[in-house]
């Protein structure tokens, strides 16, 4: 066993309800089927790289498609589509014959979709995901430009709890200005400049706070004894401790999205939700 390489199949996707986007990025699994509002489908022209864990010279190029509301994306592995690689073209076909139908509810594409999957090979997963894209309103997102400043947090701060009084989102107001101030202090004091707050209120409210820096961010972990050990460890739980469907995230970039996930026997996994 440790001497067998192992691998994992990956297919990454963040579709952005502002701009109509869809960025996607794969490694080792079939691309996105795509459906769009007037019955026409295709395979996403995605860039193919190896397994993670393979060979890692090879890059994981990202795509960005320009995608209309209504639009279906349609996520799976290869055993959803096929039981061996002769098949493939075909499990692609039938899922896009599917999917065509725009107009039908997501539940039920998704239920004969799944009637149609080949037996799964023993070990592995058919698991699809579909998503109905839409766009927010412009009253749902509100961004403001932070100059590089400390004495900015407070002003964000405010601007923050003017802004949810408006969505009548008050109760939120305590734990939406604590992420705020915690990722737009680390966006000033390790990010670069021009530095942005977004707020967006679809199914939950999410806030980023984006900067140009091209390092990606990381959770660290402050020492027991540092006075702010109970900051960092605190803001990671704000978004949850609400416990209902308002709660703030935290965010740097990409979609809330609500699903409804139905386990199948056989590792069977179909999962069907809109973005917000």
């Amino acid at each position: 066993m440790q001497s067998q390489e192992l691998t994992a199949g990956c297919l990454y996707g963040i579709y952005d309800p502002l701009t109509l986007s869809f960025t996607v990025a794969r490694a080792g699994l079939p691309p996105p089927v795509l459906a769009h509002p007037d019955g026409t489908t295709e395979i996403a022209d995605i860039p193919a790289a190896p397994p993670l864990g393979g060979d890692e010279s090879t890059p994981f190029a990202t795509t960005r498609l320009e995608l209309a509301t209504g639009s279906i994306i349609a996520l799976q592995t290869d055993a959803f589509l096929y039981a061996d690689v002769a098949n493939a073209r075909n499990g692609q076909d039938r899922l896009r014959q599917i999917l065509a139908d725009t107009e039908r509810p997501l539940d039920q594409l998704r239920d004969e979709a799944a009637r149609t999957v080949p037996p799964t090979p023993v070990g592995a997963d058919a698991i699809l995901l579909l998503v109905r894209t839409h766009a927010l309103d412009d009253a749902q997102v509100v961004s403001w430009e932070l100059p590089p400043d400390p004495a900015t947090v407070a002003t964000a701060r405010a601007r923050t709890r003017r802004q949810l009084a408006l969505w009548d989102l008050d109760d939120l107001s305590f734990s939406t200005e604590l992420i705020v101030s915690e990722l737009a202090t680390n966006a000033i004091r390790y990010g670069a400049p021009p530095l942005r707050l977004r707020l967006i209120k679809g199914r939950t409210l999410t806030c980023e706070v984006t900067d140009a820096s091209a390092v990606t961010p990381h959770l660290r972990h402050a020492r027991a004894s540092a006075k702010a050990a109970a900051v960092c460890s605190s803001v990671p739980r704000c978004p949850s401790a609400g416990a209902h469907a308002r709660a703030p995230t935290a965010r740097r970039s990409g979609p809330n999205r609500s699903s409804r996930i139905r386990p199948r026997a056989g590792n069977r996994h179909c999962a069907a939700g809109e973005s917000s």
